[in-house]
């Protein structure tokens, strides 16, 4: 009669049955993009508007701004752990560019998102009677704060390079097919163009890029795991 020794802990493999966290942070990693392109599309002013231009539009559209301000909010719940999942996936692959692009790209959001969001100001105050060019003086004395500019301009240097870099990781580690982790690296360099000049489906797209890019990303980490070894 002979034995086989089972596998002890630290050298056994992660399973490949889909669990559900891995499942649950493929989904979130897609759904979360695709809440930020909804959420500039149902914005209802363009991002190169000026202050007054912006309250104009949100005293109109009260309703889209709040449904704006709930999907890019719900959105970025999503996103960061989902992040997290396909973070661990590029690392196993390429260590250094997979961390960097995925520490790069979580801050970038989470600095955004330290800022105050305004629309959420407008509404509250438009809800309070306060005049619109009230809150226009109070838009740009924000804006002109370097509290806020800092963050500002931190989130777009880190989310492109950090998209890029974690696109590279993905492509060279071979997770996704080359044309998504493509979509992934062109995805937020077309997100900041999209940005600067005003229009809104350029934005959206750039979103969807990346949801692509991530739902392959996903659907490697439910199919195949994250590639690391279990140690407990």
């Amino acid at each position: 009669m002979t034995t086989t020794p089972a596998p002890t802990p630290t050298a056994a493999a992660e399973s490949a049955t889909p669990g559900t966290a891995r499942l649950l942070a493929a989904i979130a990693a897609t759904l979360g993009p695709l809440m930020f392109a909804a959420a500039g599309l149902v914005a209802p002013y363009g991002t190169d508007a000026s202050s007054k231009e912006i309250a104009r539009d949100i005293a109109a559209h009260q309703g889209a701004t709040e449904l704006s301000v709930w999907l890019w909010t719900v959105g970025t719940v999503l996103f960061l752990p989902g992040l997290v999942g396909v973070a661990l996936l590029a690392v196993s692959r390429s260590a250094r560019l997979g961390l960097w692009g995925a520490v790069l790209f979580g801050t970038g959001l989470i600095a955004i998102d330290t800022t105050p969001n305004l629309d959420v100001v407008a509404l509250g105050g438009f809800a309070k009677g306060v005049s619109q060019d009230s809150l226009v003086r109070v838009a740009d004395g924000v804006n002109a704060l370097a509290v806020v500019n800092g963050p500002i301009l931190y989130f777009v240097a880190a989310h492109v390079l950090g998209a890029i870099l974690l696109g590279v990781a993905l492509l060279r580690g071979r997770v996704v097919p080359a044309w998504a982790a493509w979509l992934l690296i062109l995805s937020m360099p077309l997100n900041v163009a999209g940005y600067v000049i005003g229009i809104a489906p350029l934005t959206a797209l750039s979103f969807v890029m990346a949801a692509v890019a991530f739902a392959c990303a996903g659907l490697a980490l439910v199919r195949h795991g994250t590639g690391w070894a279990r140690t407990a």
